[in-house]
């Protein structure tokens, strides 16, 4: 009588194996350690082959894992570096903005101060007069630059008043000085309110019609 058949799983050899080792090792791949051991020293394939073969892969996910998560680490480090490069230049931006404007409205507020004195006094020649024109003239197109269009708009308006006011005979000081009144002067109230809600500031003391903003 025959022997019964063993359970035996054998393995492909020579040119078979190199062709089916793929299947070979998806077989060993579901199976127990001892089961494995088993099958690699019938086919005559050492037991470090294997455990290199497994150490070589898990060293590979590893290494990926670890590429993959450092890639990510410095992306996000880069995005949050680009987020605080722009927060601090558009904080340095506000700030230099706001000196300029505080800079600028102080200049303005000064100007028109002394074109009404210039205007209140007989003694003030043409070239006189004509030389404080051109200082409101000049701070309003420079306020146009730093803005807001609410203080630019109000600014306009003034400059143009003023063209208004006789700068020689037949307009006297009297006549000068009741067109400021009623043309200018109502207009730096409103240009006052306009600078405090641009920069923040308190309002500034009144002496006059005239208005001076306070060194922040």
């Amino acid at each position: 009588m025959s022997p019964p058949p063993t359970n035996v799983l054998a393995l492909p050899t020579g040119s078979g194996c190199q062709r089916r080792g793929g299947d070979a090792w998806s077989i060993i791949a579901i199976m127990d350690l001892a089961g494995i051991a088993a099958i690699l020293a019938l086919a005559g394939i050492p037991v470090s082959v294997l455990l290199g073969r497994w150490q070589m892969r898990t060293a590979l996910a590893q290494a990926r894992e670890s590429h993959r998560t450092a890639m990510e680490v410095a992306e996000a480090n880069h995005r949050s570096a680009l987020e605080l490069a722009r927060r601090g230049a558009e904080a340095e931006r506000d700030r230099w903005l706001l000196e300029a404007r505080r800079a600028e409205y102080r200049f303005f507020q000064n100007a028109l101060g002394q074109l009404r004195r210039a205007l209140s006094s007989q003694a003030t020649t043409e070239e006189e007069l004509r030389a404080a024109y051109d200082d409101v003239h000049d701070s309003s197109h420079r306020i146009a630059e730093v803005g807001p269009d609410e203080v630019h708009s109000i600014v306009d308006v003034i400059r143009r008043q003023c063209y208004t006011i006789p700068i020689s005979w037949p307009g006297s000081v009297e006549q000068r000085m009741e067109l400021w009144t009623e043309t200018v002067a109502p207009l730096r109230v409103e240009l006052d309110a306009a600078i405090r809600a641009a920069v923040g500031s308190p309002s500034p003391p009144v002496q006059g019609d005239t208005l001076h903003l306070r060194r922040p």
